[in-house]
């Protein structure tokens, strides 16, 4: 083949401009670094989620739930057991599902954004259940209500971070 280093370049071949610089454009960084958010904030809400979920799961055995049960019916104590043997499974898998989300590279389909919303809305409406009807503690576990108060809060915004960066970057 000979080159016909005269020849004009067809106008319908598009060559890219080569970069001058080898340096990550503002663009690429704005991304890079919501995609970082994406993945810390998501992975540690549902770290969170199911480190809490794994706790719950033994917690009746921790607080030794059976002593404090003797005497009540056995549908009661049945119940609480099992309530929050669900709780801990369901909290687990949602966690799971959070985990999930923060490996997918956003945009994320709208189905991930309303699932990561209703996780976030869950733990609004818990910390309100919580901030509203707070778990009675003894005096010396009095420094476990600020952190039970705390958690749903910091749960909620970890899930909804996300959420509100990539809502203001595609607006």
């Amino acid at each position: 083949m000979i080159w016909n280093v005269h020849a004009r370049p067809d106008p319908a071949i598009r060559v890219p401009e080569p970069r001058t610089r080898h340096e990550p454009q503002a663009k690429d960084v704005t991304a890079t670094t919501s995609r970082r958010l994406w993945f810390v904030s998501l992975g540690l809400g549902g770290l969170l989620d199911c480190s809490l979920a794994l706790y719950h799961s033994i917690l009746p055995y921790h607080m030794n739930w059976a002593q404090g049960l003797v005497g009540v019916p056995d549908s009661l104590t049945w119940a609480l057991y099992a309530l929050n043997f669900s709780w801990s499974v369901i909290v687990f898998l949602t966690g799971c599902l959070v985990l999930h989300a923060a490996r997918l590279t956003p945009p994320v389909d709208r189905f991930v954004q309303v699932a990561l919303f209703a996780v976030g809305l869950f733990w609004l409406i818990h910390g309100a259940y919580t901030w509203l009807h707070p778990l009675p503690l003894p005096g010396a576990f009095r420094w476990l209500a600020g952190v039970l108060m705390a958690f749903p809060a910091v749960a909620a915004v970890l899930h909804w971070l996300p959420l509100v960066v990539y809502r203001e970057r595609s607006a």
